[in-house]
């Protein structure tokens, strides 16, 4: 299905519905826009439906409807009412981590299980806030704008620059194990993104109180993730009852690629399906 809007009681939302069956909510990360696929559409075809909407301030999502993580999932619940959905799975990936975490807090009822993959689950340091309103503040569509003629006149400089802020590792043997499939995934990622006012929201999103999250939670990391560091993970873990902590023996925050992709597929179907 294409890309509509929907004019909810909180505002327009924009989204992709695809497939039939059980709904997942998958909730796209920072700077990621409408044309971002990171292999979860794929779950059509294992009988699911897939919901992505642009979260606030991506796309045409006002950013209005997001200032907090719960004005987030709140708006979240008001696209569910006006497409007529009762329940869904959710998956948080990345900056959408308190956004998911939120909308389970508050809409337990609605929220059949929740999975978070590379997820934030901690409040950003003053330094990365800093630097993050540098970059894609004001100056947001510059960035990328150079972020987009650097991979086309230096793919590889540019991929090794990205990559040095996802890993812990020597960026150069990352880029060593790199396949050419994994290759194609971070230029097909860099080509799509685009923050809008979206990031502004998230890198002041934060959640306290997750032990009142009583839904299924699978946490989905890689311990060498420099971006979004273990103790996300390990915080969701520590306070949530019903948690499972699943650590991927990926390289580096995208945990989609890579030889260890497969595992991450299964691990979350089964959890889906479970």
């Amino acid at each position: 299905m294409s890309i509509r809007i929907a004019r909810t009681a909180k505002g327009p939302i924009e989204y992709r519905l695809e497939g039939g069956g059980s709904v997942v909510l998958v909730l796209n990360g920072g700077h990621c826009s409408r044309n971002t696929r990171l292999s979860h559409e794929q779950l059509v075809y294992e009988n699911f439906s897939v919901l992505t909407p642009s979260r606030p301030g991506y796309d045409r999502t006002p950013a209005a409807l997001g200032h907090t993580a719960q004005a987030a999932a709140d708006t979240l619940a008001s696209l569910l009412d006006t497409l007529d959905i009762t329940t869904v799975s959710v998956i948080g990936i990345s900056a959408a981590g308190p956004t998911a975490l939120a909308f389970a807090q508050q809409y337990p009822g609605r929220t059949q299980r929740l999975i978070l993959e590379s997820a934030v689950a901690t409040e950003w340091d003053e330094p990365t806030k800093r630097l993050a309103r540098l970059l894609f503040g004001r100056a947001e569509k510059l960035t990328w704008i150079l972020v987009k003629l650097a991979l086309i006149l230096m793919p590889l400089k540019t991929i090794k620059a990205m990559m040095r802020e996802l890993t812990t590792f020597r960026v150069d043997d990352v880029l060593q194990c790199m396949s050419q499939n994994d290759i194609r995934f971070v230029k097909r990622m860099l080509r799509s993104m685009q923050s809008g006012t979206g990031f502004m929201n998230d890198i002041e999103h934060s959640v306290d109180r997750l032990q009142t999250i009583r839904v299924p939670v699978l946490v989905m990391y890689s311990p060498h993730d420099k971006s979004v560091p273990p103790k996300n993970a390990q915080r969701v873990a520590s306070e949530v009852a019903h948690c499972e902590l699943y650590e991927v023996p990926a390289d580096s925050h995208l945990i989609w690629i890579g030889p260890h992709a497969n595992q991450v597929w299964q691990k979350r179907l089964a959890f889906l399906r479970a």
